[in-house]
């Protein structure tokens, strides 16, 4: 029936007459929210190698219990970008909600249980989900509050689902207590698996990682290194340990030829390394990306990257007018503009010489409970 649907442009509130041939056991992806507190959409935010939309989609079809995988879009607005092998469902109950989507679902296939999870829970894994519900639902608890688009339902369910909408009542936990649901508590150690990417920052610390990575890029010539300069003293009085990496993408030469460490590569050792009392220097032979990297750097509170424009982490970009070049970042993971001039982005912009309110910006979205952890809250 969805090719039905592409092909014939029906209307989505016309899907219901006859339902789409699915496995019992279903995963259901929604995704057909506004997006508001985020400010774009959600679905198509990179992540990973992918969009958050195709990072769900492939979490659930890497779970061997689930037979097919559809996703709640609301309107046909995310049809297009449907990753391969999903199978849409439109809501009837349009504007109303991730229980409009899940009545979607209930209504257009045969499926007797679905699995829900949010388009923008991107780091979800097998622990965090719920058990096969024995009732009408299961979903999951964390701390101690129920999570509704974390969980489990049967088609049983259905008929409250459609007495819910129908007066208007759309809220998800309100609907749990009119069905026969089970709660299972989700254990520590996947809590973070659970949680919502909302807003831009929660997408950004998404992004950075632990610790977070911010990069700071631009052209030749906009000031990066200048700027960096100046940033990390500003992090370092707040009591950052900040780490810094340094991109050159054509290649570096750190040992001097005729020296010891030189001598000792040459001969065909994997990697050299030199200590003294003012410190210590490895240099390994080999390709790393930015992860393996992080995990070889010495304790930081965050890392500093110069270059690495196409890195899917948060990014600075340095603008400056004289460079002649155009603005690069146009999308979700920019945290700031340092600009000399004004640019098209919904990202803040700070100046050049802004680098308290840029090392302030860093601190609240990035490091957020830096001085809770450090007994300063």
């Amino acid at each position: 029936m969805a090719d039905r649907i592409e092909a014939e442009g029906i209307a989505a509130d016309s899907v219901t007459a006859d339902r789409i041939a699915v496995g019992r056991v279903c995963a259901l992806v929604l995704a057909g929210g506004r997006s508001a507190r985020m400010g774009t959409d959600k679905t198509l935010l990179p992540i990973g190698d992918g969009t958050m939309l195709e990072r769900a989609v492939a979490f659930w079809r890497s779970c061997d219990f689930i037979e097919s995988v559809l996703v709640a879009v609301g309107t046909q607005t995310h049809f297009d970008c449907l990753p391969e092998g999903a199978i849409p469902v439109f809501d009837l109950y349009p504007g109303c909600g991730p229980m409009a989507g899940l009545h979607a679902a209930f209504a257009q296939t045969d499926a007797d249980v679905l699995f829900v999870s949010a388009v923008d829970m991107p780091f979800l894994r097998r622990d965090a989900l719920p058990p096969m519900p024995v009732g009408d639902a299961a979903v999951c608890v964390k701390d101690g509050v129920p999570e509704p688009l974390l969980g489990a339902y049967r088609r049983t369910a259905l008929p409250a689902i459609e007495r819910s909408l129908a007066r208007g009542d759309r809220k998800m936990r309100r609907l749990l207590d009119c069905i026969d649901t089970e709660y299972a508590a989700l254990p520590p150690e996947a809590a973070s698996a659970a949680g919502n990417l909302n807003t831009r920052g929660d997408y950004l610390r998404a992004l950075a990682g632990t610790p977070p990575m911010l990069v700071c890029m631009g052209w030749s010539g906009s000031g990066k290194t200048t700027f960096l300069e100046k940033l990390i003293p500003a992090l370092c009085r707040r009591g950052v340990r900040v780490a810094a990496v340094k991109h050159d993408a054509h290649g570096f030469q750190m040992d001097t030829p005729g020296k010891d460490t030189y001598r000792l590569a040459a001969a065909g050792a994997v990697c050299t390394a030199i200590s003294g009392p003012n410190g210590w220097a490895v240099l390994a032979r080999e390709r790393i990306d930015l992860d393996g990297l992080r995990q070889k750097l010495p304790d930081a509170d965050i890392i500093l990257t110069e270059g690495h424009k196409y890195a899917p982490l948060p990014k600075l970009e340095i603008h400056r007018r004289e460079t002649g070049k155009p603005f690069i970042v146009h999308d979700a993971t920019l945290l700031a503009a340092i600009t000399d001039e004004p640019v098209d982005t919904d990202a803040p912009q700070l100046g050049l010489d802004d680098v308290e309110p840029c090392a302030a910006l860093i601190m609240e979205t990035l490091l957020p409970d830096w001085g809770e952890r450090h007994g300063d809250g």
